[in-house]
Parts: structure tokens; sequence; C-alpha cells
């Protein structure tokens, strides 16, 4: 245990942008007890496990970090990107479907997150919650953080809760001394974990930090999508309203939009990120760099999909058209092809400070809590109320008049459910919610477009909300080292 105490002193040491991670075996928790710089330290450690690269199986891959393969597992199954080319990044088995257990991807991100889960409950076992609100901060930090990584392994690797709830689940680790083999919880044991942990959260934190740490508002945030997922429409609602009715968020204006997401710490709407300073850039292997090439930087290979470009271009007025450039050749008019695919470039995370692959990727934003709100009063045919939280976002998109929706013209659509579904289509786009909203609501996956994920000669995709791929395997060498765990089929 010598070289644990001695990671402590060297924790003490740094600022908290110079920290990467604990040590997978732990801090001792009396060493942290009563000590709050080294609480301090630990915390910002965990958050710092987002966007680090972390050593795994002996090795530290450039392009392997946290918040990258958890944004790309959720997003490139979707029907809202397609990719042009094959590549050897793990990203590829993602997109086309075609997974195996030996990923890359799916085993860091396991890793990772069970690795920043263990250094919560290095935290949440060190602090008493009778504490002074300065250690209570810092705790309701860590279990905002180990509900969050328990509840993105859910969505990874667990049918949603309305496909059943004794399905298999994921592994809970909520202490240190919890079996280092366990069985797989059940989706719904999952879910309460997850809920018991952001209650806490919400109990013991203030206003926080800022968006890049946890927040009272964080907390009730994600328990307005964890409960959206849970089927509890009206705690849905109850706990979007404490979010929207407060005074720490408000959406931006139509002219901030874009900056919101380039420059996301200035942004009144960002709720929680994963903060990136100019030394956190991961270039070639950050989220933005696969969705545009700019000044010779990026690869520039996933684009907007045909649909939903196609959604967005009927109102030229939407701002979030902009999020989509077309790369032109020479004459200005003709949009350059790769492979024979049209390049419409993505830019939703880039520019930070004017860096084209620096971004700081919001993981909870106000704009998600209204449309949580939404489908949650669609759910409950209050039609009339999801309409008016869809029509706010539309409305500060640029849009107007008969842009509008209204109870008599849905434009189209067969119910308000329909409506608020696309609505999060657009506004969420490339967010990470688009495949998750599709399956959780029994939805189908239509992929018809073209890319890569097409054989030749075919035209149509149409996955069904129940494919056993619209989740991931278990990563092979957990299951190897746990006789307990489960594979899916």
């Amino acid at each position: 245990m010598k070289r644990f105490y001695i990671l402590l002193i060297s924790l003490l040491t740094f600022t908290a942008c110079e920290l990467d991670q604990l040590p997978s075996d732990g801090i001792v928790n009396e060493s942290l007890a009563g000590n709050y710089e080294g609480l301090v330290a630990a915390t910002n450690g965990n958050y710092a496990m987002l966007k680090k690269l972390i050593v795994y199986d002996n090795k530290e891959y450039t392009a392997n970090y946290w918040v990258r393969n958890d944004h790309q597992l959720s997003e490139f199954p979707s029907d809202n990107v397609m990719i042009s080319g094959s590549t050897t990044d793990p990203l590829f088995y993602a997109f086309t479907r075609e997974h195996i257990a030996t990923m890359e991807n799916t085993s860091y991100v396991w890793f990772s997150s069970y690795r920043a889960i263990n250094g919560c409950n290095q935290v949440i076992g060190a602090v008493d919650e009778s504490s002074s609100d300065e250690f209570r901060q810092l705790l309701g930090e860590n279990y905002f953080l180990r509900g969050l990584l328990h509840l993105s392994l859910l969505k990874l690797f667990a049918v949603p809760f309305s496909h059943g709830e004794d399905s298999p689940g994921i592994v809970l680790k909520t202490s240190l001394s919890d079996e280092p083999t366990e069985a797989r919880s059940t989706v719904g044991q999952c879910y309460a974990q997850v809920e018991a942990d952001l209650l806490k959260a919400e109990e013991l934190m203030s206003g926080g930090r800022g968006s890049a740490y946890a927040s009272e508002g964080a907390a009730q945030a994600l328990l307005s999508r964890a409960y959206l997922h849970m089927g509890q429409w009206q705690d849905a609602i109850d706990y979007a309203d404490k979010v929207i009715e407060g005074d720490d968020f408000s959406l931006v204006s139509r002219a901030d939009y874009l900056n919101s997401f380039w420059n996301g710490a200035e942004s009144e709407e960002a709720i929680f990120l994963v903060a990136h300073l100019l030394q956190d850039d991961h270039a070639s292997a950050s989220i933005g760099s696969m969705y545009l090439t700019d000044q010779g930087q990026g690869w520039g290979e996933v684009y907007a999909s045909e649909p939903l470009r196609d959604f967005l271009s009927q109102y030229p007025e939407d701002i979030r058209n902009d999020f989509i450039v077309p790369d032109l050749e020479p004459d200005g008019v003709t949009v350059k092809e790769r492979n024979g695919f049209p390049k419409y470039f993505i830019t939703k995370f880039s520019y930070q400070d004017g860096v084209v692959t620096l971004n700081s990727p919001q993981l909870i934003r106000l704009g998600e809590v209204y449309l949580n709100r939404a489908e949650a009063y669609a759910h409950l045919n209050n039609a009339a109320r999801a309409i008016a939280d869809v029509n706010v976002i539309r409305e500060r998109a640029g849009l107007t008049g008969t842009a509008l929706y209204t109870t008599t013209d849905l434009k189209g659509f067969a119910s308000a459910l329909e409506v608020v579904l696309h609505e999060r289509r657009l506004e969420l786009a490339w967010e990470g919610f688009r495949l998750t909203d599709l399956v959780r609501n029994k939805l189908n996956i239509d992929r018809s477009y073209p890319g890569m994920h097409l054989d030749e000669g075919q035209t149509t995709q149409v996955i069904p909300w129940d494919d056993p791929r619209n989740i991931y395997f278990i990563p092979s060498n957990e299951i190897a080292n746990n006789p307990l765990m489960k594979q899916n089929p």
C-alpha cells in the first residue's frame, strides 16, 4: 500500500487540471476523511477520468478516453449519421452494428467507467454526511458522478427499462468492500440505484462549482432523464420543472446558439460538461475530428445523414442547419464526395477558443430538460403542454408562425409524442440520444439512406427496436474474469 500514500501526497501538490486518475486499488479512506484539499484533489481526479487517457491492458491508447467512446458508442448506431468509408478505428463496429465482444472501445469504456466509479466510492466512503457544506458538496458530486456513470453503462450494455425491469442490467459498484466478481443486477435494481444516488446528490449539493462540476441542478436534470427512461412521467416533469423554473440555467438566444456548443463553458444553458482546456485537446482523436476537416485538421469521415439534413432544411431559417457545413469544390456550389458520398461536416464538437479540434462536450443542458418534460407530457396525453415545450425550443432556433405546432396542426405527425421525438432528433442531434429515444419507445431505426452501413445494392435498412445489437456485448475480458457475469445475446 506504500505507493498509494505516496500518490496522495502527489495529488495534493498538483492543480485540478493536472489530475489524471486515482490508483485502481484506491487511497485508504482514513487518509481522505477530514482532509478537504485531499477530497478536492480526489474528486477532481474522478472528473478527469472522463477525459484523460488511462493505461488499460498495459497500454495507453491515444484515441481511448471515456467521453469519446461513450459518445461514439451512443451516437454512431443511430440514424443521424453516415460514415463514408471503412476505418481501423473500432468506432466502425458501432456504426455498422457488427459488434464483437473484444471491441476495444466497449472494453475501455467499461474499464474506465468502473475505475471512475471506484474513485467515487473512495470519496463517498470517506465523507460523513453531517460534515460542513463544503464537504457535503464534494460528497454530492461523487454521488452524481456514480449515478451518471452507472446510467451510461446501462444505456450501452442493458436493454431499456421499458423492455423489462427484470432483464440483466450491469454490475452495481457502490462500496469499496463490494466483491470483485458479482452478477449483473436487474435493470430495475440498477435504475433504483441511479435514482437513489441522484436524489442523494440533490440533497447534498447546492449551486456547485460551475458547469464543469456537478450541482444540485445537474442532479435534478439527470433525474428528469432517468425518470423519463423509467416511464415515471410525473416525476420526470417535476424534476424538469425544478431546473427550468430555477435561476441557475437559461436557454441561450438564437444568436448565441452555435457558440454555446463551441464554447460551452460560456453558455448559460450548459448544466454539466466535460471541460477541456488547450492542454486537454485530443487533436486527431477528439470527438469533433471524425465529424470535420478544417485547416488541415480532423478526419472528416462521419457526416450528417441524408434524412436529418432533409428535415432541417425544410426550414432554412432554423439555426440548427448551421451545424451542418458542406465541403464544397472550388466552384463554391458542388459538394465534394468521399467514396461517392457527399461530405456534410458537423461542427457541433469543434472550435472552442478557435481551435478546430478542441471542445468541451455537454452531457446535460437545458434544451434536453425542456424536451424531457415535453415527452413526459406527451405520454400523459397532455398534448398542449408537450407542444408548448417543443415550440419553446423551435422559437429559440428561429422558427415562427406556421413553423410552430398547434394541437390541431401537427404537420403530418400522428401524435404529440411523434412531434416531441422528432424535435428531440433535431435539437439533440449527435449528442447520443437518438438511438435510446427510439429503442426505449419501441420504435424501429430506419437507416435507409446512403452510407457504408448498406451492403452493395442495398437501399433499405430498418432495424427492429428489439434487435439484440441495439446494445453491446459485455467485454470478453469481463466475461473471462467474472464467472458470475452473463453475456448479452
